[in-house]
């Protein structure tokens, strides 16, 4: 089998790497290539030299012809979704002439994303319905959840088979929690500029501040993502995110947070988003306290919280702050069901079966057109 997969993990700013594609493309396609003797070959753009159409959408034929040529050596493309019309109708073209299957993956619902998303505020109308209208229109799909999945088929007059569901997984290039921080309790919140709604639309922000003032060994760390409301200075501290391996190799190892916060606001959007959060907070060593909306409704080793009300956060993270002994039993059971459902080096082989699945149907057509 012959896999082309595009994404954005070159060169060395890491600040051009995206999070999706590292976790959805380039992470599980490193650890798949371990354990096949498939061709699975990695670029950063469909069509070689994409710089030159940011402000200019035409080709010369010869242009056209030789990016035809090189999809055509591949059995399946495999890339994270995009705005980029013209890359998408060449595949299409290419999976008319030559067979060619496209999987395009989606891990947030296009079809909801909330205004003051900074990614929606970077794109335009058009580039939002170009990328609505190739999920409607691409033969597979490959998606994180089932709620997502459901987004999806009832959005596309396609097979409900054509959409594959693959978990996010954590690999181990994030390194178990071992910290002891003696009689302070350090509670933290990681995340980007997407989630400003998320920990300050959420009475969060209210809780922390009680709890800092009722509890003076206890310290707040945001990485990410600043707070803009008052929480006792002294025993705050902000860390500038980083993404790759910026964040696996010199940001993860420093969290020690004996808490860590996954406030969702509840709404269409979130309730497609995956438990990323829990799975990294778990191997930090941290105790979950989180929104019972989205993914991480039900969670069975975490503390959740109804309703986002200052109140019932109070609450949830008072309990925890307050029981050493809950906070740890917690991540102990918490870490087991990590390692026994939610690490890549066990649940690569979901991957493995969709693109055996994608090569058989186009085998299938291969035969078809021949008889």
């Amino acid at each position: 089998m012959k896999i082309l997969a595009i994404h954005s993990i070159f060169g060395d700013d890491d600040k051009k790497k995206s999070a999706v594609d590292t976790w959805r493309i380039w992470r599980p396609l490193r650890e798949l290539k371990k354990h096949v003797d498939w061709q699975i070959d990695e670029q950063p753009t469909l069509i070689r030299g994409i710089e030159k159409y940011k402000d200019k959408t035409e080709f010369t034929e010869m242009e056209m012809q030789e990016a035809f040529n090189v999809i055509c050596r591949y059995d399946i493309v495999f890339s994270s979704y995009r705005s980029d019309t013209a890359g998408y109708t060449l595949l299409k073209v290419a999976a008319d002439k030559a067979g060619v299957q496209f999987i395009l993956d989606v891990d947030d619902d296009m079809f909801a994303i909330n205004p003051d998303n900074p990614f929606w505020l970077q794109s335009n109308d058009e580039n939002a319905y170009n990328m609505q209208c190739m999920i409607r229109d691409t033969t597979w799909l490959s998606t994180t959840t089932a709620e997502l999945a459901k987004v999806f088929v009832d959005r596309r007059n396609q097979p409900v088979d054509s959409i594959f569901i693959n978990h996010n997984l954590i690999p181990n290039d994030y390194k178990e929690g071992d910290f002891d921080n003696g009689d302070k309790i350090v509670i933290g919140y990681f995340g980007g500029s997407s989630h400003y709604a998320d920990i300050h639309e959420t009475g969060i922000t209210d809780a922390i501040t009680k709890i800092m003032h009722e509890n003076k060994n206890v310290y707040f760390k945001a990485i990410g993502m600043p707070l803009d409301s008052y929480v006792p200075r002294k025993r705050y501290e902000f860390v500038d995110g980083k993404r790759f391996k910026g964040w696996t190799d010199d940001i993860f190892p420093t969290l020690k947070l004996d808490i860590s916060l996954g406030p969702l606001k509840h709404d269409i959007f979130n309730n497609g988003k995956s438990n990323i959060k829990w799975q990294e907070s778990t191997r930090a060593g941290a105790c979950f306290v989180a929104s019972n909306y989205g993914p991480y409704k039900n969670l069975k080793n975490a503390v959740l919280v109804d309703n986002n009300t200052a109140d019932e956060w109070y609450d949830a993270i008072n309990r925890v702050v307050q029981d050493a002994t809950l906070r740890k039993s917690i991540v102990k059971k918490a870490k087991k069901e990590l390692a026994d459902k939610w690490t890549l080096e066990e649940g690569w082989k979901q991957y493995k079966g969709m693109f055996e699945r994608v090569k058989e149907y186009k085998d299938e057509i291969s035969k078809t057109i021949k008889g």
